[in-house]
């Protein structure tokens, strides 16, 4: 079985939004997982759902502040495995070229 999951954690505070985001990322080097960082959020991959879980608990506590908004979604596919990769690629392969533009 394999997880992957996307989660965003929105300190709440004017200014850059950088280092409250570095933390949390940073946190995540605990757990093992795989993940990345896009523009707007944070994809994982796991082995387990508890794995995935913990690792959003501790990029929702590494931020300091007086409020923090964390929201995630899970996909967990129980009956076989499941990789970002394969599932890019498989856009990809009915595109007919990379899913981006420029």
């Amino acid at each position: 079985m394999t997880v992957i999951a996307r989660f965003e954690v929105i300190p709440v505070h004017d200014g850059s939004l950088s280092e409250d985001i570095a933390q949390a990322i940073n946190a995540l080097d605990d757990f093992d997982i795989s993940y990345e960082l896009t523009a707007t959020d944070t994809v994982i991959e796991a082995d387990d759902v508890d794995e995935v879980f913990g690792a959003v608990q501790a990029a929702h506590k590494a931020v300091e502040g007086n409020r923090v908004i964390s929201s995630v979604e899970i996909d967990e596919q129980r009956d076989r495995e499941q990789h970002v990769e394969d599932r890019i690629e498989s856009v990809a392969s009915v595109l007919g070229r990379e899913p981006k533009g420029e």
